[in-house]
């Protein structure tokens, strides 16, 4: 739902209105043609670099931005960053070549919720973008191993203050176990007999007690901090 200039309240579920933002011509004509692929997408608009898709999105926010990394004036992280500050409704999926772990943490510790490898299919783009406007997660299967072998290789910190608590309830801890398991919300609810929003509701109030931006930088954090088991 999505309120007009004139305060009106209109039905926009079959629509999703995205922002596409890459630097190279080629590849954006590319997505453009990907997106024919979901007759339920709006494009509000394709972007150049990082500056131009801010610019735009604050303008008229879409539901899902999908943008690269490396780009002229602003990359993809920094766009998120200040993006997410301003218009938190938005899901922002990463469709780029860079899949080194620092790039890849940092893209979720700016609130991305998907991150794809540009030698993705279109199809993983259409889902990507459908899961995202739900709130859920869409990884390329490498970026998801590094994710998962960054679960493996977290280790007791010393420097850890044990007077750091999260207050969440019996409810939240059990989603954010499943969560931290990579379920979907539709899973989830499932699993616990409760309404799809509901599960989506949880989440979004898991994500401000640990404050962080998504779904997988809360998972990692639930695990250091010990309120999960490892995966």
């Amino acid at each position: 739902m999505r309120t007009g200039g004139d305060g009106i309240v209109r039905d926009m579920a079959q629509k999703i209105r995205v922002v596409v933002v890459d630097d190279e011509a080629p590849y954006r004509s590319a997505l453009q043609k990907t997106l024919t692929l979901m007759p339920e997408c709006e494009v509000l608009g394709i972007a150049r670099d990082g500056q131009e898709a801010l610019d735009m999105c604050l303008a008229d926010p879409p539901d899902v931005l999908l943008t690269d990394i490396n780009m002229p004036r602003m990359n993809g992280v920094e766009l998120t960053r200040r993006l997410l500050k301003q218009e938190k409704g938005i899901a922002v999926v990463i469709l780029t070549v860079q899949e080194d772990d620092d790039t890849v943490y940092e893209a979720f510790r700016a609130g991305a919720l998907g991150y794809l490898l540009k030698t993705s299919t279109p199809q993983d783009v259409v889902d990507a973008i459908r899961l995202a406007v739900k709130g859920e997660a869409k990884i390329t299967p490498k970026i998801a191993a590094k994710v998962i072998e960054d679960f493996r290789r977290v280790e007791d910190d010393e420097n850890t203050d044990d007077s750091e608590l999260y207050v969440l309830s019996e409810r939240e801890g059990e989603i954010l176990e499943y969560v931290a398991q990579g379920l979907r919300n539709k899973d989830i609810a499932s699993k616990l007999c409760i309404a799809e929003k509901t599960v989506k509701n949880h989440v979004s109030n898991i994500l401000k007690a640990l404050q962080v931006n998504s779904r997988t930088e809360a998972a990692m954090k639930a695990v250091k901090a010990k309120l999960v088991e490892k995966p």
